[in-house]
């Protein structure tokens, strides 16, 4: 008699493949799917010794959700316990987005890195790629994780915050800090080319650093140069990157942000599928919200950026180039509407009251212009500050939503509802991604059907990263699963009350081993940093 840890009986089974969905029952032997059958469980059950039965009758068994777009790469090492993920089904993050990564790290950048870790009691105890890699690797997680190595953070090892071209010694520099990533186990890089220093790199120097991670299996993920009205020369470029370094393409957050171009993603959408008609491999994600999140100093101008943190401060405190600032802050951001940004986090404790105000709340309050009020409250926090910007259309979002090209990626983080990582008004997506798209989107609204909306958080993501032992419901893959209640689930997190875990899942497994049952989170840590080792 087979001796089988775990049986999930008459379970509603959706694989992730895309395919309809079955009545049926999944064997577990210890970090595998064993089998998969439908029909009778009960004679399973008289052939087979089972540890554990859980019965799935009324619910949906999935593959655990892969995050395909996250920014946890220093909340793993706060917290391994990935609370808010594991509350939503995801038993895997992809880190490393938008051009940002820890690592490497050298001069500049430093002081920002440092300030954040001591948020959390941390050090800075790496410097290169590996190293950081290593360091992710010994704290025990509840969930799986994989990195990429953002074109940022290469940026300011080789250059600084430098707004030129690189120069030779620098480009090779650059490439040989991407090879060794790569070869670290890397799934590719990533450029987030509104943020300084990566907005800095041009065409020629993306395509020589795609060409490296092409020669390792890697791929390119790229926060557009432009998401508003020039995203189609935005989009042409990361297809051309595509097409010369012969590099899978994935389109971070694919999205409008300027309500005069909204309706455009119709148009890059085709765009895209001409793209790979001719062999360029690009596909997109996206997440189920109307609003951005990023840092709060993204509003001003790339050009204060050049030379880092101390010099944009030098720039903002007066003189011409505050002037400049302030003019660019009038024209450019204010038509975006002072009252659709808000301040999501001041690190420090010392505006609290501020945190989830406007811009437009926060110049009322200080009795000044809306720019005035943005670049003080900069200055007094050298930075560090986040926002949310309202800036998208609903219809936009179904658009994407329904393609075949995209797949679903939180840009969001691990937090939780409390402890340390429970601080200011963050982005509800970082607690309701998943759950949303399947209640709202697939429940209530019907925009796409469950089978398609799984296949988006599973086997497309997987396949997107050669992820080839996850993201199906197939024997002999790992036990990475999620069962939900398909009449239940939904996101309950919103954009003021933002702690809140969703509703429906009823328990997640990583590897095989219970992770979150009923809303709580067991103490086993069996998730591991998969390294990508082509």
């Amino acid at each position: 008699m087979n001796q089988i840890d775990l049986l999930i009986k008459n379970a509603k089974i959706v694989d992730g493949s895309g395919a309809t969905a079955f009545k049926g029952s999944l064997a577990v032997e210890a970090d595998e799917i064993k089998a998969i059958f439908r029909g009778d469980a009960e004679k399973f059950l008289r052939d087979n010794q089972v540890k554990r039965v859980v019965d799935g009758e009324g619910y949906v068994l999935a593959p655990g959700f892969i995050d395909i777009h996250t920014h946890s790469d220093l909340n793993f090492l706060v917290s391994g316990e990935a609370a808010s993920k594991l509350q939503q089904g995801v038993t895997t993050e992809v880190i490393g987005n938008c051009g940002s990564s820890p690592a490497p790290i050298k001069e500049a950048g430093r002081s920002m890195l440092e300030d954040e870790l001591a948020d959390y009691n941390l050090e800075l105890d790496w410097g290169s790629y590996p190293e950081f890699l290593t360091r992710l690797e010994s704290q025990s997680k509840s969930i799986n994780v994989l990195s990429l190595i953002g074109h940022g953070a290469i940026r300011k090892a080789v250059a600084g915050f430098d707004d030129r071209e690189l120069t030779s010694p620098e480009l090779d520099e650059a490439k040989a800090i991407l090879a060794e990533a790569m070869e670290a186990g890397a799934f590719g890089f990533s450029s987030g080319l509104i943020y300084p220093p990566s907005a800095y790199g041009t065409l020629e120097e993306l395509v020589e650093l795609a060409e490296v991670a092409a020669g390792y299996g890697g791929i390119y993920t790229t926060h557009l140069r432009d998401e508003g009205c020039g995203m189609i020369a935005a989009l042409n470029e990361a297809i051309e990157i595509g097409r010369q370094a012969e590099i899978p393409i994935q389109i971070s957050h694919h999205k409008v942000v300027d309500r005069d171009c909204w309706g455009l993603v119709a148009g890059t959408l085709e765009i895209m599928e001409s793209a790979r008609a001719e062999g360029v491999d690009i596909t997109c994600d996206l997440y189920p919200y109307l609003a951005t999140n990023t840092g709060l100093s993204s509003l001003l101008p790339d050009w204060a950026h050049e030379g880092g943190r101390e010099k944009l401060l030098e720039r903002m405190a007066g003189g011409n180039d505050r002037e400049r600032i302030l003019e660019y802050l009038q024209d450019v951001v204010a038509r975006r509407g002072w009252e659709n940004v808000m301040i999501s986090e001041l690190p420090g404790g010392r505006y609290p009251e501020f945190e989830g105000a406007t811009l437009a709340e926060l110049g009322e309050s200080w009795e000044m212009p809306e720019p005035e009020a943005l670049l003080k409250i900069l200055q007094e926090q050298k930075l560090r500050a986040g926002m949310i910007g309202f800036a998208m259309c609903e219809k936009d979002l179904e658009t994407v939503l329904r393609s075949r090209l995209s797949m679903i990626g939180s840009d969001g983080s691990s937090l939780a509802v409390a402890g340390i990582l429970a601080s200011g008004k963050p982005h509800p997506r970082n607690f309701g991604t998943f759950p949303r798209v399947l209640g709202k989107y697939v429940r209530e609204k019907q925009v796409i059907k469950l089978e398609t909306a799984v296949h988006k958080m599973t086997g497309k993501p997987a396949a997107r990263l050669g992820l080839n032992a996850r993201g199906l419901l197939k024997e002999g893959l790992k036990a990475d699963l999620t069962l939900f209640a398909e009449d239940q689930i939904i996101d309950k997190a919103t954009f003021k009350e933002p702690f809140q875990y969703p509703e429906g899942i009823k328990e997640v497994w990583v590897a095989g081993e219970s992770v979150l049952e009923s809303g709580k989170i067991s103490e086993k840590k069996p998730g591991k940093l998969i390294r990508n080792l082509i």
